[in-house]
């Protein structure tokens, strides 16, 4: 009876030792099987840092990494941090959660994602949050939201027609292009179009938006008329509503010489005759820049006997066949002196023959313009209005010379419209040449 007795207090306390020990084992708070929440302990929720509200992320540039300010606690367990994102603010749709996430140094926690997010094509919108806890104690989330988009990229289209420095044969060649590459969702395409007189394009003379053809190449029709004999620079560049490409490649042609026109019938000249029978060219049916369209008619009562190339100018002998031994001053307007003869420059362009009058000459007045076999000085100088002839002649090209009675550049002041006889020399590459007759 006693040995039942003892056996049965023995199992009592054996009993008591047992609940003891779990009880001192609960009241630990830093057991991991301590029961939560363990009151008196605040966990605040963590600050994101990154990505901030509202940040755009280009597809390309993922996976992303998440970033937040490390949550305080009161209590002494150690914290721990869940990320979630979800395509909706309830987070009823989650694409990525992350528990258990140990906190980083230096106060903040960052988590890199495995994979990148979709963008849908174009942009999606996407939600996250993070919150800490202790396996006791949980924090409350804190929120934010991205979008992941697609960018659009439009690349320059290349020029394909005129060829480069073709010589067109119309004076509105249509310009056509390969069309601009492009990725992302890019939205209806259209082009710029600048068409000028210099590869800088400081002197645009036609500027304007065309939409993109169906298929491969764009072809584009001047809406105007461009000039002759003259080369042009153009080039262009896509966009859409959004974004704008670069710009093409620039391209330069030329249009073709402008047609010789049907010859027209020279009046018979009144007045003194002359020593047409020495003309070295016909001004009959040449183009006529910047003076009297009607030289030709005038009677030629002159002979040119020399022209000289000098470094102070050109300067031309001719003597005068009828009448006084020159030719009558005149003084044109805004002068205070008089003027004797003008100097007139030919050149054959395109097989047709091209003048103006250029360089004016008073009694006395040995030569004039300057050297004009350098530093392009006829071109800058002396024919910068004359159409096609503003241009320096090369060396040997053959150029027609002549003089007419007053003042005839850009202007008519004369007594008399009288002329010398045309002369032909190969342009002189330096000075220091002349040409006797």
């Amino acid at each position: 009876m006693q040995n039942r007795i003892v056996y049965g207090v023995g199992v009592v306390v054996a009993l008591f030792a047992t609940v003891a020990c779990e009880t001192v084992k609960s009241s630990n708070p830093l057991t991991p099987t301590v029961a939560g929440p363990i009151p008196g302990v605040d966990i605040s929720a963590p600050k994101l840092l990154e990505p901030q509200s509202g940040t755009k992320i280009a597809i390309e540039k993922q996976p992303l990494t998440l970033l937040i300010e490390n949550s305080y606690s009161t209590g002494v367990r150690p914290l721990n941090y869940t990320f979630e994102i979800a395509t909706d603010a309830a987070f009823a749709n989650k694409v990525f959660t992350r528990e258990t996430v140990t906190p980083g140094e230096n106060g903040r926690t960052s988590l890199k994602l495995p994979d990148a997010l979709a963008s849908g094509g174009n942009s999606r919108s996407y939600y996250w949050r993070a919150r800490a806890q202790d396996g006791a104690n949980t924090g409350s989330f804190a929120a934010s939201s991205f979008d992941v988009f697609t960018p659009i990229v439009i690349g320059e289209p290349v020029p394909t027609a005129p060829a480069p420095n073709a010589m067109v044969t119309t004076l509105r060649p249509p310009l056509t292009v390969n069309n601009a590459p492009r990725s992302g969702p890019v939205g209806s395409v259209s082009y710029l179009i600048e068409v000028a007189t210099d590869s800088g394009f400081g002197n645009k003379i036609a500027t304007w938006i065309s939409g993109e053809a169906a298929g491969a190449l764009t072809i584009f029709n001047l809406p105007r008329d461009l000039a002759y004999n003259t080369v042009y620079y153009w080039h262009v560049r896509a966009s859409d509503p959004t974004t704008t490409g670069p710009w093409s490649t620039t391209r330069a042609f030329q249009t073709l010489l402008e047609p010789t026109p049907e010859p027209v019938p020279i009046p018979v000249p009144s007045g003194p005759s002359g020593p047409v029978a020495n003309d070295a060219f016909s001004l009959a049916g040449a183009s006529v820049y910047a003076s009297p369209a009607g030289v030709a008619s005038w009677p030629a009562t002159a002979t040119i006997s020399s022209i000289s190339f000098r470094s102070d100018g050109v300067a031309v002998e001719f003597s005068k066949k009828n009448g006084p031994g020159r030719w009558p001053d005149v003084i044109p307007p805004g002068w205070d002196g008089p003027i004797q003869y003008t100097l007139w420059i030919a050149m054959n362009i395109g097989g047709r023959w091209h003048t103006c009058g250029t360089i004016e000459y008073w009694s006395g007045l040995a030569a004039s313009g300057g050297d004009v076999t350098r530093n392009n000085q006829i071109a800058a100088n002396w024919t910068y209005q004359c159409g096609p002839m503003a241009r320096q002649p090369a060396p040997g090209e053959q150029v027609g010379f002549f003089v007419t009675a007053g003042d005839q550049r850009l202007k008519d002041v004369a007594a008399t419209h009288e002329r010398s006889n045309t002369i032909i020399v190969p342009f002189p590459s330096s000075a220091g040449q002349t040409f006797t007759f």
